[in-house]
């Protein structure tokens, strides 16, 4: 149930704004204590404490005066159980008779001397008699402040005017419109009744205009999700909606909990569209196999499985629920780059995991920032070791079923994928290679606009691709344009390839290529990481060592990322071999890290034997 923090009604409003215990926290209006916004008071005033419907003199054509030696004392006893604090004796009343006498009359009339000598007021035919009012009683309940300690408030568990719960405990007046209110409203009114499903629930799918399965789905064939709705029926496969998490062309991804365990999950809810479906099937399947056979017990930095079921017609995915992705945590550093020794981290866990992913032969085929998340919220930037997952395996393949040409996010599209070749896991070492820079500078290497504009930046950083892409590539025809020259060593004309101009690509192709933001000055990759902003050092003492220490980091970061960007699939370092490389095992960096001959002629016969199939 939601309630109105606007609302200032109150069944209590009649009691003390000070304390809403009212049979507990007491005061007195005699205390002396200043309350927050008390009016002051003022000294006193003579047109102040006039009653406007009193005259201030009598009538009558003589004025008479008490002498000065006798102070005037009200005729009216004030009584202290009065709420409202007494009138000083400087006072008038404004109930009783207000009389001026004036010094200079000669004579004192006998009713002056039977005043003195009698307690009774005296009345005159033209004056109202004046009536005493009713004492006004303390209200139940207050007590005497005297001093701050009483204006503390105390708690009375055994106060009879209280209800108490069946467990005997006494109910306080703000539990009872609180915690208990269902409880307080069926004792005022014993028909009523309350559920739970009845409350106002937050729409949380956008459009959120029922178009599909009966009512059920959007016009985008998503689940229309509510706060506080169930995902699931059966036992052990119900969870309650609690927040949105994510939403993408895959579907929603919703925070839940499982009412079983009481675990906070994540749930994927993919959209009712055949084409969706089976691919996150086959997500299923795939997780299911690295959860249970390569990775067992959650050591991989692999995103565990809870739990799959259908819910009207839709697939709901279950998952450990995690923290922000690593673009956030890029972000949150104001895209100023992580240390050298943070992205050595995250490269030696993101290692670990395609390593099993290459044992199972498997490809994951999106890997981006995006889809690297921390286990648990990292405060810092400058945490030493975070740990981290590789999730959403939507895309993900076995090697022996690459059937799909347009995969991977354009940032991270290795060289093979725009060229349209075959492909292998040498695809994520690729992508893994565009991170470590991008983690390092907080900036993306290839940020292309267009897969003409990203073949661009790759080609103008790192060359032309080898003759062996070029010839096979399927797509090189739509980038590249080819010429006939004549070799003499061979005696017979070669192919030769040169890049499409912009212009002409646009013409061909319909659309308007532009250059594209450079966030960089420098072209070659050492120039980018070299001239890369220095951490400022605290001690001045010890800053040129750092500095050393940092230059001597960065060359073996740059050989690092050097051997995952290399454009030949063939000879791109595995997840085996990069974790080899100094800059992962910590050993000192003398020359360019070497791959055994032995592990490039077994990836060579590899790649070949998967471009024949």
């Amino acid at each position: 149930m939601y309630y109105s923090q606007k609302s200032t009604r109150s069944p209590m409003r009649g009691q003390s704004a000070l304390d809403p215990y009212a049979q507990q926290s007491q005061y007195s209006p005699n205390a002396q204590f200043a309350y927050p916004n008390q009016p002051q008071q003022y000294p006193h005033s003579r047109n102040l404490s006039h009653s406007k419907h009193e005259p201030m003199t009598s009538p009558g054509p003589a004025a008479y005066t008490s002498p000065p030696s006798a102070p005037y004392s009200s005729p009216f006893t004030m009584d202290s159980a009065s709420p409202h604090p007494p009138q000083s004796q400087t006072h008038l009343s404004a109930q009783g008779p207000s009389r001026t006498h004036s010094i200079s009359n000669p004579s004192t009339p006998l009713s002056y001397l039977a005043a003195q000598q009698s307690t009774a007021p005296q009345y005159y035919q033209d004056q109202q008699m004046a009536v005493d009012p009713p004492p006004k009683r303390r209200t139940s309940g207050f007590h005497r402040v005297r001093t701050i300690h009483d204006l503390q408030p105390r708690i009375e568990n055994n106060v009879l005017s209280r209800r108490a719960t069946a467990d005997g405990v006494y109910l306080s007046p703000l539990r009872q419109l609180t915690t208990n209110l269902v409880e307080t409203y069926r004792i005022c009114n014993p028909q009523f009744r309350y559920e739970s499903a009845h409350n106002p629930r937050r729409v949380l799918t956008k459009p959120s205009k029922p178009a599909h399965n009966d009512g059920y789905d959007n016009e985008d064939y998503d689940y229309i999700l509510y706060v506080n709705d169930w995902l699931g029926t059966e036992e052990g496969h119900k969870y309650l909606i609690l927040d949105i998490l994510g939403q993408g062309t895959f579907g929603q991804v919703v925070k839940c909990q499982n009412m079983k365990t009481h675990e906070i999950v994540a749930v994927k809810v993919v959209k009712n569209k055949p084409a969706y479906f089976n691919q996150s099937m086959m997500e299923v399947t795939i997780l299911e196999l690295l959860n249970k056979n390569f990775d067992p017990n959650d050591e991989h930095h692999i995103l565990r499985l809870r739990d799959s079921f259908i819910h009207r017609n839709h697939l709901c995915l279950v998952f450990e629920l995690l923290s922000s992705n690593l673009y956030e945590l890029i972000k949150q550093n104001q895209f100023q780059g992580l240390s050298t020794q943070l992205v050595k981290v995250f490269m030696a866990q993101l290692l670990d995991a395609l390593t099993v992913l290459k044992d199972a032969r498997l490809i994951h085929c999106d890997l981006k920032p995006e889809n690297i998340l921390l286990k648990s919220q990292v405060l810092s930037p400058v945490l030493q070791s975070p740990q981290i997952k590789v999730i959403d395996f939507g895309s993900a393949c076995h090697e022996r079923q690459t059937v799909y040409t347009y995969i991977q996010s354009r940032f991270y599209r290795s060289p093979e994928v725009l060229l349209g070749m075959s492909y292998t896991s040498a695809i994520d070492m690729w992508s893994l290679g565009c991170i470590a820079v991008e983690l390092f500078l907080g900036l993306p290497l290839f940020p292309g606009t267009s897969e003409y504009n990203q073949l661009t930046r790759v080609i103008d950083m790192l060359g032309m691709p080898p003759m062996s892409m070029l010839n096979t590539g399927k797509q090189v025809s739509q980038f590249f344009d080819t010429y006939e020259v004549w070799n003499s060593h061979t005696n017979q004309n070669e192919r030769k390839y040169k890049m499409k101009s912009m212009e002409q690509y646009s013409r061909e192709h319909g659309t308007s290529e532009q250059p594209g933001k450079q966030y960089f000055k420098a072209t070659t990759l050492q120039e980018i990481i070299n001239t890369a902003p220095i951490p400022q050092v605290k001690s001045s003492r010890n800053q040129g060592n750092e500095v050393e220490k940092e230059m001597a980091n960065r060359a073996a970061f740059i050989d690092f990322c050097q051997g995952l960007l290399t454009l030949n699939p063939v000879t791109r370092w595995t997840p085996q071999q990069a974790r080899m490389h100094p800059f992962i095992t910590g050993e000192k960096f003398t020359k360019p890290f070497v791959v055994s001959i032995y592990s490039r002629i077994f990836i060579q016969q590899l790649f070949t034997c998967s471009a024949a199939r």
